[in-house]
């Protein structure tokens, strides 16, 4: 027995050295990383960011549309001006994954949750493929000053960078870009080294990915030509095997443009037939100068900004709350020391390729954010995160080489554990709890949305002032669990559309309040019975959106002032108007309403004409006022009425100031632009006197 604990006691020492030789390893921090870039990453995806802004719902509905429809393989996603494909295959495959394991079933995981994860995952493979690069890198070094602790740096600066972190956490495609320029150097440069046929051929493959992936990543393939052009130069590589000759090199990068032309083709001959789409969204963003642009979007001032984005003198950063904590600059004061320092030994030491690409890399991918608007933009510039982090991993390697000593090395575990602390507390601590996030992220929208794919199939919805097609509203709407028939979407501040008399099945009206005002007072005044069923509050608790039912069989109210009976036409039937105020004069506005009843659904879209006619011969009729639109300021054509409703259409005709005192004719019709008229006879429908006012 005390043979046997000795001998236990042995092989436990023995090893005891075994694990802290794993412990000192790179393998074992770079795992180390992985796990706290992935923590940072998923923790609360569900809740942080909040709602679902119409970017991601946008390629949401793609990806949804991709799974469900297997007619639907698009090459380019010609929606919100163009966006490049691959992020909606990657969350339609996610989109699988959850409906094939029934994951759906909790509430908000297809859709966001879903989509955030997929973009977390991809944002955790950027930290692994930065540590390759990095690694990469050190054999191009040929003073042999990188240790082998500078991969483990840049990894851990990206994994624990706020503005890296934010976009690993949004369902939008910018996360790909300072993964595809990591891979695609990564692999070039192994190849490089090793004469890889293989690793080429991988560069490539990134290459081409990046030109599916977003408009930023276009911008790669050009920033490797300098690349190449440095190591073809760059005779002096004691740490390149001299095995591999420089025709073998060439040839490889032949291989890498094959790869990637061959891959790029399909696309290239998309826009060879479709040449707007490749400038549709650059042309939106582009400066254009000194003038047409927003403020102080010019080169200069774009130049200035991006220059100071890093911090921490002073730098306004991204204003946009959706990107960043306004004003904050993308590193805090604890990366920002290291990417100085690690900035100028790159450009003391710019002859060596690994100290170049990391300042070609810097350059070239924050130029879309000094050629377009709102610089320095988070979102269009991310890619720049990469090379930031292996800048970041200079200066932190210097520090830990020079002279080495314990106390240097100890500046630098603090650096990176003050790093990342102050990442995590400013984007879960403050950003993540910042009210304007409500509105930054449609969280009102998404709410109301998945309200109304809650409810039963018989219920007529109605929205305003929004539209169903919004990207947000439409992805929870078409991913409902069960069918659902879309809201009827009309503007309440131009017209009120309801069931007359008693409603056969039950109603509800949205209402967006924080935009629409006037829908309350109409509901209240026409529908007594409703009832208030739920309000969203922002998070200030300020009213955003009220959600009001109407009972099933409940009587509607509020009848015409002025009532008529006239039928004119495509199931369109005039049964009175209103008229506000009572006493008009010169200058006035004179505000009508039009109740219309439908008796079936109009097969046409008419415009509705308000004429305010100077009385006198029938001949001679003047028309002194009037207002034509499509009813609802366009928001509710005629080919959206449904049978039995009353539809409240309210014009405003703005009276001439110079308009004489007397009485004047208000007539109305409809119209289409072939001319077709209703009543079908072409004439004027008279409503009545109207008498102006001496002012």
């Amino acid at each position: 027995m005390t043979q046997r604990k000795a001998t236990s006691s042995t092989q436990g020492f023995q090893q005891t050295p075994r694990f802290w030789r794993g412990v000192r390893s790179n393998a074992f921090w770079l795992w180390a990383i992985l796990l706290v870039a992935a923590f940072l990453r998923l923790w609360q995806i569900g809740t942080i960011p909040p709602g679902f802004h119409f970017d991601e719902a946008f390629e949401g509905l793609e990806a949804w549309r991709i799974l469900k429809d297997p007619a639907y393989r698009p090459i380019f996603l010609t929606g919100n001006f163009g966006v490049p494909p691959l992020n909606a295959y990657l969350n339609a495959l996610t989109f699988f994954l959850v409906d094939r394991f029934s994951l759906g079933e909790a509430d908000g995981l297809v859709g966001p949750t879903a989509m955030r994860t997929t973009a977390a995952l991809f944002g955790t493979l950027g930290v692994l493929l930065i540590y390759a690069l990095a690694r990469e890198l050190t054999y191009f070094d040929r003073k042999e000053q990188l240790s082998r602790a500078f991969p483990l740096f840049a990894a851990a600066t990206l994994a624990t960078m706020r503005w890296h972190i934010h976009f690993s956490r949004m369902g939008i495609e910018p996360i790909y870009v300072p993964l595809i320029w990591s891979g695609a150097l990564w692999q070039l440069l192994r190849g490089w080294r090793t004469g890889s046929r293989l690793s080429f051929a991988t560069s490539g493959l990134f290459l081409a990915a990046g030109m599916y992936a977003y408009q930023s990543a276009w911008f790669i393939p050009l920033l490797l030509i300098p690349v190449a052009l440095h190591l073809l130069l760059d005779a002096r590589q004691p740490r390149i095997s001299d095995d591999v000759p420089n025709a073998t090199r060439i040839s490889g990068l032949f291989i890498t443009a094959t790869v990637a032309a061959l891959l790029f083709a399909p696309l290239a001959w998309f826009f060879l037939k479709n040449m707007d789409l490749i400038f549709l969204r650059p042309t939106q963003l582009l400066i254009v100068g000194e003038t047409g642009s927003p403020a102080d979007s010019t080169f200069g001032a774009n130049l200035w900004a991006t220059a100071n984005m890093f911090g921490p003198f002073g730098s306004p950063g991204d204003l946009d709350p959706r990107r960043n904590i306004p004003g904050f600059p993308a590193l805090n004061l604890w990366q920002a020391i290291p990417f100085y320092l690690g900035l100028a030994l790159a450009l003391w030491r710019v002859r060596m390729p690994a100290y170049s690409i990391p300042l070609i890399g810097l350059v070239g991918l924050l130029l879309p954010g000094v050629f377009t608007e709102y610089a320095p933009h988070f979102h269009r510039i991310l890619g720049a995160a990469a090379p930031v982090a292996l800048l970041c991993g200079v200066g932190l390697d210097a520090l830990w080489t020079w002279r080495p000593q314990a106390w240097n090395r100890w500046i630098v575990i603090g650096l990176l554990l003050a790093a990342g602390a102050t990442a995590s507390w400013n984007y879960f601590g403050r950003w993540a709890t910042r009210p304007d996030l409500f509105y930054a992220f449609d969280v009102g929208l998404w709410d109301a949305g998945k309200w109304m794919a809650q409810q039963p199939r018989d219920t007529r919805l109605y929205l305003t002032p929004r539209t169903s097609d919004h990207a947000t509203l439409a992805f929870a709407l078409k991913t409902a669990p069960k069918e659902h028939p879309q809201p009827l979407s009309f503007d309440g501040r131009h017209i009120f559309p309801l069931t007359d008399g008693r409603n056969p099945q039950p109603e509800a009206y949205v209402v967006i309040e924080h935009e629409d005002f006037r829908t309350p007072l109409m509901i209240a005044g026409a529908l007594p019975a409703a009832q208030v069923v739920r309000d969203i509050l922002d998070d200030e608790g300020n009213l955003y959106a009220r959600i009001s039912q109407r009972p099933i069989n409940s009587v509607a109210a509020r009848p015409p002032q002025n009532p008529l009976q006239v039928e004119l036409g495509d199931g369109i039937s005039l049964i009175g108007y209103d008229i506000e105020p009572d006493a008009l004069h010169p200058g006035d506005i004179l505000y009508l309403q039009l109740h219309w009843l439908v008796d079936a659904t109009p097969d046409e879209d008419w415009t509705v004409f308000t004429h305010l006619l100077a009385l006198g011969e029938e001949s001679s009729e003047t028309l002194v006022a009037g207002h034509d639109s499509i009813p609802g300021a366009g928001s509710l054509p005629t080919g959206n009425w449904l049978p039995g409703m009353r539809i409240l259409d309210e014009y405003q005709i703005t009276l001439p100031a110079d308009l004489p005192p007397g009485e004047y004719l208000l007539t109305t019709g409809l119209y289409r632009a072939d001319g077709a008229r209703l009543p079908a006879d072409g004439r004027e429908l008279a409503l009545g006197e109207v008498r102006i006012e001496a002012p």
